[in-house]
């Protein structure tokens, strides 16, 4: 059985735990201690199909466009926090885009639609009365063929 979203996800995990010298990367943990930075964390996020407006007779198990939205959280402390903050969003997204592995699952969707690998933005803590942290949440899109039969 193939669930392309716990690939990605998967996937994911390993690309960050790749990207830079972080103690550990988890998986929708994010209860950290000052002892445990640098550290980041994949969130699942939410899932959506275009589904929602098909009133249509089609079969129930016909594949359907997806579009999930996981998210990225990177935990750090330090002297330069903004400009490091800054690298390791770049270094991310490069990696996350870029990734051959990813591609190959999402990009090539076939007749069911084209799949997409999407930076949507970032958020830091670093702001007029928020805490001073250090952390930077990038947000994703993939938008992938659903195929039940493949479940």
């Amino acid at each position: 059985m193939i669930d392309i979203r716990e690939n990605i996800l998967a996937r994911l995990v390993a690309i960050i735990d790749g990207v830079a010298d972080f103690k550990q990367v988890y998986r929708n943990y994010v209860d950290l201690t000052e002892d445990d930075l640098p550290a980041a964390a994949v969130l699942d996020g939410d899932e959506e199909t275009e589904d929602t407006s098909d009133a249509s007779m089609r079969p129930p198990h016909r594949p359907t466009l997806t579009t999930m939205t996981p998210e990225i959280i990177v935990f750090k402390l330090a002297p330069q926090v903004g400009p490091d903050i800054s690298v390791l969003r770049r270094q991310l997204v490069k990696a996350v885009l870029y990734d051959s592995e990813l591609n190959q699952q999402i990009v090539k969707t076939g007749r069911y639609g084209n799949g997409a690998i999407r930076y949507l933005g970032c958020q830091t803590d670093l702001g007029w009365e928020r805490s001073m942290f250090g952390a930077l949440k990038v947000n994703l899109l993939f938008k992938y063929a659903l195929k039940p039969d493949d479940l």
